[in-house]
């Protein structure tokens, strides 16, 4: 069986993601307001990225722009500023006959690893989009804590902090079976019900989860 398909805990899908009802208030509330901002916390391996790529793949069923930013290593400010522009440019015809000078639908801006970001000219520019009038936006952070520094520009903000937690483990249980089907798989083989729930009642995250069945294969 190709396990890589279904157990892989560094590659975050969001075709298995477990916190559906979480994610689906995020957009919700973005769709009716402006300005939001979300904090999503919890531990590394948790589920955090794949949540942000459930929302980055179903905001567009209900009309909301998402924007998917990795804070990591590799983030460069430039290239995120020319992207967040791109995607909330205005169609040519609202741009020139309509005198737009943003996109009319919300948009959804979600910064993950915001721990590894220490540029300050990254939160500015979030802040003054936040800021603007004719701009429907929300913002989503996601970290394993809320660094004081970044807190430090959203002094006076509201912010809606969401801990993301172990699911129940029935949830877990299911999620496990559809990475099962969907590598070629029956129910819960190779591994069996019972080991699947002991590995389960045993973890902290979903990574450390899938890493144990890994290793169990």
């Amino acid at each position: 069986m190709p396990e890589e398909i279904f157990l892989n805990p560094n590659e975050p899908n969001p075709n298995f993601m477990v916190y559906k009802e979480e994610a689906r208030k995020i957009i919700l509330k973005s769709l009716a307001g402006k300005s939001h901002i979300f904090w999503l916390l919890g531990k590394t391996g948790i589920g955090k990225t794949t949540f942000l790529l459930w929302i980055k793949e179903f905001a567009p069923l209900y009309k909301v722009k998402p924007i998917y930013v990795h804070g990591g290593d590799d983030f460069s400010f430039e290239e995120f500023k020319e992207t967040f522009e791109k995607e909330t440019k205005p169609s040519f015809f609202s741009r020139v006959f309509l005198r737009k000078k943003y996109v009319e639908i919300p948009v959804i801006l979600m910064i993950d690893d915001v721990d590894f970001l220490k540029e300050e000219k990254v939160f500015k520019f979030v802040v003054s989009k936040l800021d603007e009038e004719a701009l429907h936006l929300s913002v989503v952070f996601a970290s394993v804590e809320m660094p004081e520094y970044v807190k430090e520009y959203l002094r006076g903000r509201d912010i809606e902090k969401i801990l993301l937690q172990m699911p129940p483990v029935d949830i877990v249980m299911e999620m496990i079976r559809k990475r099962i089907e969907a590598g070629g798989g029956e129910n819960y083989q190779p591994f069996g019900k019972q080991l699947i729930k002991d590995v389960i009642e045993s973890s902290n995250t979903i990574r450390e989860v899938l890493i144990k069945l890994q290793e169990a294969l």
